[in-house]
Protein backbone atom coordinates (compact mmCIF):
# COMPACT_ATOMS: atom_id res chain seq x y z
CA UNK A 1 0.00 0.00 0.00
CA UNK A 2 1.42 3.96 -0.98
CA UNK A 3 1.31 6.42 1.58
CA UNK A 4 1.14 9.78 1.00
CA UNK A 5 1.97 12.99 2.69
CA UNK A 6 -0.98 14.87 3.82
CA UNK A 7 0.86 18.28 3.94
CA UNK A 8 2.45 18.33 0.22
CA UNK A 9 0.95 15.32 -1.63
CA UNK A 10 3.96 13.76 -2.10
CA UNK A 11 3.87 9.76 -2.44
CA UNK A 12 5.92 7.26 -0.19
CA UNK A 13 6.34 3.53 -0.71
CA UNK A 14 6.43 2.67 3.27
CA UNK A 15 4.68 4.39 5.98
CA UNK A 16 8.55 6.19 7.47
CA UNK A 17 7.54 10.06 7.99
CA UNK A 18 9.30 12.57 7.96
CA UNK A 19 8.46 13.34 4.40
CA UNK A 20 11.56 13.95 1.82
CA UNK A 21 9.65 16.69 0.40
CA UNK A 22 8.55 19.04 3.26
CA UNK A 23 9.52 17.69 6.47
CA UNK A 24 5.93 16.42 7.62
CA UNK A 25 6.33 14.12 10.16
CA UNK A 26 2.53 12.20 9.51
CA UNK A 27 1.72 10.07 6.36
CA UNK A 28 -1.88 9.03 5.10
CA UNK A 29 -3.45 5.87 3.17
CA UNK A 30 -2.62 7.16 -0.85
CA UNK A 31 -5.16 4.33 -1.72
CA UNK A 32 -8.45 3.24 0.12
CA UNK A 33 -9.60 -0.35 -0.87
CA UNK A 34 -12.73 -0.52 -3.04
CA UNK A 35 -15.55 -1.78 -1.36
CA UNK A 36 -16.18 -5.03 -2.08
CA UNK A 37 -19.51 -5.11 -2.75
CA UNK A 38 -19.06 -1.70 -5.15
CA UNK A 39 -21.94 -1.39 -7.45
CA UNK A 40 -19.82 0.61 -10.04
CA UNK A 41 -19.92 -1.29 -12.87
CA UNK A 42 -23.38 -2.88 -12.21
CA UNK A 43 -25.44 0.04 -13.37
CA UNK A 44 -25.65 2.61 -15.81
CA UNK A 45 -27.22 6.26 -16.14
CA UNK A 46 -30.28 6.17 -18.30
CA UNK A 47 -31.59 9.98 -20.27
CA UNK A 48 -35.19 9.91 -18.52
CA UNK A 49 -35.90 11.67 -22.28
CA UNK A 50 -34.47 9.47 -25.30
CA UNK A 51 -33.53 6.16 -23.24
CA UNK A 52 -29.50 6.79 -23.84
CA UNK A 53 -27.43 4.91 -21.69
CA UNK A 54 -24.46 6.80 -20.47
CA UNK A 55 -21.63 5.45 -17.80
CA UNK A 56 -21.99 8.76 -15.45
CA UNK A 57 -24.57 10.78 -13.83
CA UNK A 58 -23.71 14.01 -16.29
CA UNK A 59 -26.19 15.49 -17.85
CA UNK A 60 -27.14 16.58 -20.20
CA UNK A 61 -27.99 13.91 -22.84
CA UNK A 62 -25.24 13.81 -25.11
CA UNK A 63 -28.10 12.70 -28.00
CA UNK A 64 -31.02 14.95 -26.80
CA UNK A 65 -29.88 17.64 -24.29
CA UNK A 66 -32.51 16.20 -21.65
CA UNK A 67 -30.98 17.38 -17.94
CA UNK A 68 -32.17 14.58 -16.37
CA UNK A 69 -31.00 10.69 -15.75
CA UNK A 70 -32.15 7.82 -14.35
CA UNK A 71 -29.80 5.17 -12.65
CA UNK A 72 -31.03 1.70 -14.09
CA UNK A 73 -29.23 -2.03 -13.30
CA UNK A 74 -26.93 -3.14 -16.10
CA UNK A 75 -27.61 -7.03 -16.72
CA UNK A 76 -24.73 -9.06 -18.74
CA UNK A 77 -26.64 -9.66 -21.60
CA UNK A 78 -27.20 -5.85 -22.23
CA UNK A 79 -23.52 -5.07 -22.37
CA UNK A 80 -22.70 -4.27 -25.68
CA UNK A 81 -18.89 -5.45 -26.58
CA UNK A 82 -19.48 -3.94 -30.57
CA UNK A 83 -17.33 -1.03 -31.89
CA UNK A 84 -20.11 2.32 -31.53
CA UNK A 85 -20.69 3.67 -35.41
CA UNK A 86 -20.52 7.13 -36.92
CA UNK A 87 -24.48 7.52 -36.05
CA UNK A 88 -24.00 6.32 -32.30
CA UNK A 89 -22.07 9.40 -31.72
CA UNK A 90 -24.26 11.99 -33.20
CA UNK A 91 -26.94 13.27 -31.15
CA UNK A 92 -30.11 14.17 -32.49
CA UNK A 93 -29.73 17.99 -32.80
CA UNK A 94 -26.79 17.01 -35.00
CA UNK A 95 -28.80 14.61 -37.27
CA UNK A 96 -31.54 17.23 -37.55
CA UNK A 97 -28.60 19.75 -38.21
CA UNK A 98 -27.40 17.70 -41.45
CA UNK A 99 -31.35 17.17 -42.40
CA UNK A 100 -31.56 20.70 -42.85
CA UNK A 101 -27.80 20.93 -44.76
CA UNK A 102 -29.09 18.64 -46.98
CA UNK A 103 -32.52 20.09 -47.70
CA UNK A 104 -30.89 23.75 -48.42
CA UNK A 105 -28.17 22.03 -51.00
CA UNK A 106 -30.76 19.80 -52.55
CA UNK A 107 -33.09 23.65 -53.18
CA UNK A 108 -30.13 25.25 -53.74
CA UNK A 109 -29.64 22.57 -56.75
CA UNK A 110 -33.02 22.47 -57.84
CA UNK A 111 -32.97 26.42 -58.07
CA UNK A 112 -29.90 26.79 -60.14
CA UNK A 113 -31.46 24.49 -62.95
CA UNK A 114 -34.12 26.26 -62.64
CA UNK A 115 -36.92 23.08 -61.58
CA UNK A 116 -37.69 25.44 -58.62
CA UNK A 117 -37.94 28.81 -58.62
CA UNK A 118 -35.90 30.44 -55.20
CA UNK A 119 -35.20 34.90 -55.62
CA UNK A 120 -31.53 35.23 -55.31
CA UNK A 121 -30.99 31.99 -56.50
CA UNK A 122 -32.42 30.98 -60.18
CA UNK A 123 -31.04 32.09 -62.73
CA UNK A 124 -33.55 35.21 -64.11
CA UNK A 125 -33.91 35.06 -68.21
CA UNK A 126 -34.75 38.35 -70.01
CA UNK A 127 -38.13 40.22 -69.23
CA UNK A 128 -40.94 39.10 -71.24
CA UNK A 129 -44.07 41.25 -72.73
CA UNK A 130 -47.02 39.98 -72.17
CA UNK A 131 -50.04 39.25 -74.36
CA UNK A 132 -48.42 40.54 -77.06
CA UNK A 133 -51.09 41.20 -80.28
CA UNK A 134 -49.79 39.27 -83.43
CA UNK A 135 -47.59 36.53 -84.09
CA UNK A 136 -43.88 36.78 -83.07
CA UNK A 137 -43.19 33.67 -84.94
CA UNK A 138 -44.77 33.15 -88.21
CA UNK A 139 -47.00 35.24 -91.15
CA UNK A 140 -48.87 33.78 -93.49
CA UNK A 141 -46.34 30.59 -93.14
CA UNK A 142 -43.54 32.37 -93.30
CA UNK A 143 -41.08 32.12 -90.47
CA UNK A 144 -40.07 35.31 -89.58
CA UNK A 145 -36.73 33.65 -88.14
CA UNK A 146 -35.57 32.88 -91.52
CA UNK A 147 -37.01 36.35 -92.63
CA UNK A 148 -34.51 37.75 -89.79
CA UNK A 149 -31.85 35.58 -91.21
CA UNK A 150 -32.04 36.90 -95.05
CA UNK A 151 -32.90 40.31 -93.89
CA UNK A 152 -29.24 40.53 -92.06
CA UNK A 153 -27.69 38.69 -95.21
CA UNK A 154 -29.12 41.48 -97.56
CA UNK A 155 -28.15 44.13 -94.78
CA UNK A 156 -24.48 42.25 -95.15
CA UNK A 157 -24.25 42.32 -98.35
CA UNK A 158 -24.57 46.24 -98.67
CA UNK A 159 -22.80 46.95 -95.75
CA UNK A 160 -19.79 45.23 -97.53
CA UNK A 161 -20.39 47.25 -100.63
CA UNK A 162 -19.76 50.21 -98.62
CA UNK A 163 -17.02 49.67 -96.59
CA UNK A 164 -18.39 48.88 -92.84
CA UNK A 165 -17.93 45.92 -91.24
CA UNK A 166 -20.26 42.52 -91.38
CA UNK A 167 -22.95 42.01 -88.48
CA UNK A 168 -22.84 39.11 -86.49
CA UNK A 169 -26.37 38.24 -84.56
CA UNK A 170 -26.04 38.33 -80.51
CA UNK A 171 -28.40 36.66 -78.10
CA UNK A 172 -28.72 39.22 -75.83
CA UNK A 173 -28.96 42.28 -78.72
CA UNK A 174 -31.60 39.85 -80.07
CA UNK A 175 -33.20 39.87 -76.80
CA UNK A 176 -33.10 43.69 -76.42
CA UNK A 177 -34.96 43.77 -79.75
CA UNK A 178 -37.85 41.49 -79.17
CA UNK A 179 -38.39 43.25 -76.02
CA UNK A 180 -38.44 46.68 -78.01
CA UNK A 181 -40.32 45.83 -80.82
CA UNK A 182 -42.65 43.73 -78.84
CA UNK A 183 -43.53 47.03 -77.10
CA UNK A 184 -43.85 48.72 -80.23
CA UNK A 185 -46.76 46.58 -81.38
CA UNK A 186 -48.45 46.88 -77.85
CA UNK A 187 -48.06 50.26 -77.81
CA UNK A 188 -50.15 50.76 -81.42
CA UNK A 189 -52.26 47.85 -80.84
CA UNK A 190 -52.77 47.60 -76.87
CA UNK A 191 -51.98 49.70 -74.31
CA UNK A 192 -47.84 49.51 -73.93
CA UNK A 193 -45.77 51.98 -73.73
CA UNK A 194 -41.87 52.23 -75.46
CA UNK A 195 -39.47 51.27 -72.68
CA UNK A 196 -36.43 53.82 -71.36
CA UNK A 197 -33.02 53.24 -71.97
CA UNK A 198 -32.61 52.89 -68.45
CA UNK A 199 -35.05 50.15 -68.72
CA UNK A 200 -33.11 48.27 -71.01
CA UNK A 201 -29.86 48.93 -69.62
CA UNK A 202 -31.69 48.01 -65.95
CA UNK A 203 -32.72 44.50 -67.59
CA UNK A 204 -30.22 43.30 -69.74
CA UNK A 205 -26.97 42.86 -69.78
CA UNK A 206 -25.49 44.55 -72.78
CA UNK A 207 -21.65 45.55 -72.64
CA UNK A 208 -21.87 48.06 -75.50
CA UNK A 209 -23.77 51.57 -76.00
CA UNK A 210 -26.18 49.96 -78.16
CA UNK A 211 -28.22 52.21 -81.10
CA UNK A 212 -31.80 50.76 -81.89
CA UNK A 213 -33.50 51.54 -85.30
CA UNK A 214 -36.99 50.78 -86.08
CA UNK A 215 -37.90 50.06 -89.45
CA UNK A 216 -41.28 50.31 -90.49
CA UNK A 217 -44.06 49.61 -89.76
CA UNK A 218 -43.89 47.81 -93.32
CA UNK A 219 -47.28 46.64 -95.03
CA UNK A 220 -45.86 44.01 -97.11
CA UNK A 221 -48.51 42.43 -99.54
CA UNK A 222 -48.24 38.84 -98.67
CA UNK A 223 -49.81 37.09 -101.17
CA UNK A 224 -47.17 37.71 -103.44
CA UNK A 225 -44.39 36.77 -100.90
CA UNK A 226 -43.09 33.46 -102.10
CA UNK A 227 -40.33 32.86 -99.65
CA UNK A 228 -38.66 34.15 -96.38
CA UNK A 229 -35.37 35.05 -98.42
CA UNK A 230 -37.34 37.34 -100.65
CA UNK A 231 -39.02 39.16 -98.33
CA UNK A 232 -35.75 39.51 -96.58
CA UNK A 233 -34.00 40.74 -99.57
CA UNK A 234 -36.82 43.43 -99.70
CA UNK A 235 -36.61 44.62 -96.15
CA UNK A 236 -33.22 45.08 -96.10
CA UNK A 237 -33.21 48.35 -98.16
CA UNK A 238 -30.85 51.08 -99.17
CA UNK A 239 -32.84 53.74 -96.95
CA UNK A 240 -31.77 51.15 -93.78
CA UNK A 241 -28.51 50.91 -95.16
CA UNK A 242 -27.53 54.82 -95.09
CA UNK A 243 -29.49 54.86 -91.59
CA UNK A 244 -28.16 52.55 -89.71
CA UNK A 245 -24.89 51.82 -91.67
CA UNK A 246 -23.89 55.34 -91.62
CA UNK A 247 -23.63 56.18 -87.96
CA UNK A 248 -22.43 51.83 -87.19
CA UNK A 249 -20.18 51.92 -89.82
CA UNK A 250 -17.00 49.42 -87.67
CA UNK A 251 -20.33 48.38 -85.02
CA UNK A 252 -20.01 43.48 -85.57
CA UNK A 253 -22.74 43.01 -83.42
CA UNK A 254 -26.58 43.10 -83.81
CA UNK A 255 -29.69 41.80 -82.99
CA UNK A 256 -33.26 41.65 -84.63
CA UNK A 257 -36.58 40.87 -84.40
CA UNK A 258 -39.97 40.96 -86.63
CA UNK A 259 -43.41 41.04 -85.46
CA UNK A 260 -46.32 40.64 -87.32
CA UNK A 261 -49.71 42.74 -85.88
CA UNK A 262 -52.89 41.62 -86.15
CA UNK A 263 -53.43 43.47 -89.51
CA UNK A 264 -50.32 42.00 -91.10
CA UNK A 265 -48.40 44.88 -91.11
CA UNK A 266 -44.75 44.25 -90.21
CA UNK A 267 -42.90 45.83 -87.00
CA UNK A 268 -38.51 45.33 -87.07
CA UNK A 269 -36.71 46.49 -84.81
CA UNK A 270 -32.98 45.91 -85.19
CA UNK A 271 -30.08 46.82 -82.09
CA UNK A 272 -26.87 47.24 -83.21
CA UNK A 273 -23.78 47.97 -81.43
Amino acid sequence: MKWRCPQCGKPHERNDPPCDNCGHHNFERAVVPEAPNSDRESFVWVCAECGRQHQRNNPPCARCGHGIFEKQPLEAEEINLSTRGYLDLIGRVELAAIGVLIGLLAVGALAITGVVTVPGLTPQGPPTVENVPGNATAADGLSLGDVETAYLAGLNDRRGAAGSTPLERAATLDAVATYYNQHRVKSVYGDGTLPARDELEANFAVQCRASIYSLGPVQPNWTSVDSPAALGETLATDRLVDEAGTVQRTASRTGIDMHRAPDGTLFVTQVIC
